[in-house]
């Protein structure tokens, strides 16, 4: 739960999560948890409005194709996969900024977020380096 006043809160992010910051492969913040849904393996949106999801990356080996999404969990812990995604990002720097929630940013933004939800992301054709993934909630 954020602190009292605070207009913006990390949710989650790659640097402490523990994986590392090169990315070769699929991967996500963690799987569902029905026997305790709140030891942190699926990120607590129970708080938020809105998401905002930033990407950046340094450097990137061979041709990747990396794309970073937020997923959403039912009650039951059933998965609704990439209900916002950044565009695939093929070379070093930031995607751009992926805004969902109440207030959406754009019409096809505005999503009812559920209690519970994951980042997750696919890589393919490399690895992309020095990789920073940020989940904000407002």
């Amino acid at each position: 739960m954020p602190a009292t006043n605070q207009s913006a809160f990390l949710l989650w992010s790659l640097a402490p999560s523990g994986l590392g910051t090169t990315i070769s492969a699929a991967g996500n913040s963690g799987a569902w948890s029905a026997a305790n849904p709140s030891a942190e393996s699926p990120v607590d949106f129970r708080w938020v409005d809105d998401l905002a999801l930033l990407v950046n990356v340094t450097g990137i080996t061979s041709s990747p194709t990396f794309k970073v999404n937020v997923d959403v969990f039912d009650d039951q812990g059933n998965v609704y996969a990439a209900v916002a995604s950044t565009a695939n990002i093929t070379g070093a720097g930031a995607a751009a900024p992926v805004y969902i929630g109440r207030h959406g940013g754009a019409s096809g933004n505005f999503v009812v977020l559920p209690a519970w939800g994951r980042v997750s992301w696919t890589c393919t054709g490399g690895s992309v380096t020095g990789v920073q993934i940020n989940l904000w909630g407002r």
